[in-house]
């Protein structure tokens, strides 16, 4: 075999990132936007020393589940891998993602649900960084075609906000007709969908420009919904968007959302949720799982901007948020106090060294809730957890590999797996966010 042959091959099932999986003369294929029992005529396009990578000239068995992309640059954009696969074929998916996690990284099959999704999967993200290239007098607004640097534009990115996408396209005549095009870097939109508040983010090579008084001004009489203008300063030649060096254009440098009764601030660097209709929906089975009484004490792990905590309050003794983003601590105190939240408090701490403080204190604690970025939880950290002993742990994942990895380290150390929730956040892509609940299963005496 070598690319270019071409050969017919069925679809048996996905890899993790959706692709299809082929078989063929003991060689495993992906391909893309082939659904699972499909049959087609397949070419390939690379090979490698255990696999290779192929493309469906032709199907000649067609599944049930497949669905025409309404998106018109779902081909080149890489953002929505799945808008091929209809709501139940995404759904088989993501259940069967977390599945195969579990099984072969942590050799556990524990008790699955079914995939909590959205009913209505556009139009949810809250956030959108959009790429700005100026070349040959021309400004380019898009997103990156898969793997590389080229930007595809759009003119209605079916998963952002209706507001966000005309934004999008203001921006790009405005940059033209203000002559400023070659500043930008990027354009960052964050849209409250409860509080319709906007904050734009012009993220720019060089700051003073003269233009920028009146882009802004431009934007604010266009878009009455734009509360914050903000200006980051990012003279990098690498891959980090954000810098720390900010202007604020307006008086207001905050937006805020609200997710059931609670409040919370948003600045340009915060960390929240994409999808808040989802957010409710994985909060909400989080809290139910960790079974709180108003006795408990509740350590909230990677608490962010202190959501899941304030959260679970109302319902506990006590909260401990613990966060290593000093920022991050200084925005989830500020949500406590106009949410009126007195029972919580934030140390702000690498979480390995967080939960060490706590096991100093000698605090009893009876939940802990962990929500860590998708590199999952270092060992030490996870030992920490156990060593606090609390009934039960609450763990949030964004990387099912992560999670089942971290799930069997926690089964060594005296927790089990009760159930496991995968939670839908980021329809029409591979990602999956997990809830999982872990109890224990005999006092601790190993730390």
């Amino acid at each position: 075999m070598k690319k270019n042959d071409q050969f017919n091959g069925k679809c048996v099932g996905y890899n993790v990132e959706g692709l299809g999986i082929v078989k063929h003369d003991g060689f495993v294929f992906f391909v893309k936007n082939m659904l699972k029992d499909e049959e087609g005529e397949i070419v390939i396009t690379s090979l490698k020393k255990n696999y290779g990578f192929g493309r469906c000239l032709k199907l000649t068995n067609v599944s049930k589940h497949r669905i025409e992309p309404s998106c018109s640059i779902y081909k080149h954009c890489g953002g929505c891998q799945l808008q091929h696969m209809d709501r139940y074929e995404q759904r088989n998916f993501k259940y069967q993602k977390v599945v195969d996690c579990f099984k072969s990284i942590a050799h556990m099959e524990p008790t699955i649900q079914d995939v909590l999704d959205m009913e209505y999967p556009l139009r949810y993200r809250n956030k959108v960084q959009i790429p700005v290239q100026f070349e040959n007098h021309e400004v380019k607004m898009g997103f990156y075609r898969n793997h590389t640097n080229e930007i595809v534009e759009f003119d209605d990115c079916l998963v952002q906000t209706e507001t966000s996408n005309k934004i999008v396209q203001a921006m790009k005549q405005y940059l033209k007709e203000l002559n400023c095009g070659d500043v930008f870097k990027h354009v960052l939109i964050k849209h409250a969908h409860r509080t319709d508040e906007i904050m734009i983010v012009f993220i720019v090579k060089q700051y003073p420009f003269k233009q920028c008084e009146e882009l802004k001004n431009k934007l604010m009489n266009e878009f009455p919904s734009i509360k914050s203008v903000i200006v980051n300063i990012n003279k990098r030649n690498d891959n980090v968007i954000l810098t720390n060096e900010e202007v604020a254009l307006t008086e207001k440098k905050l937006i805020q959302e609200k997710l059931h009764d609670f409040y919370f601030n948003i600045s340009s660097k915060s960390f929240y949720q994409i999808n808040p209709s989802q957010t409710q929906v994985l909060y909400d089975k989080a809290i139910e799982y960790a079974q709180l009484t108003k006795e408990d004490t509740v350590v909230d792990l990677y608490c962010g901007t202190g959501t899941i905590g304030l959260f679970a309050s109302p319902k506990v003794n006590k909260v401990i948020g613990i966060e290593v983003v000093e920022a991050a601590i200084e925005d989830a105190k500020i949500n406590a106090s106009i949410n009126n939240i007195q029972n919580i408090e934030f140390i702000c701490a690498d979480a390995k060294e967080g939960a060490k403080e706590i096991l100093r204190r000698g605090e009893k604690i009876d939940v802990v809730i962990v929500d860590p970025p998708r590199k999952g939880c270092d060992e030490d950290t996870l030992q920490s957890i156990a060593a606090m002993n609390p009934k039960r742990i609450v763990y949030v994942s964004c990387d099912p590999s992560t999670l089942a990895r971290d799930c069997a380290l926690l089964s060594k150390l005296a927790y089990s797996i009760e159930v496991v929730q995968p939670v839908d956040m980021f329809p029409l892509t591979h990602h999956v966010e997990t809830v999982v609940l872990m109890s224990r299963v005999k006092v601790n005496t190993m730390f």
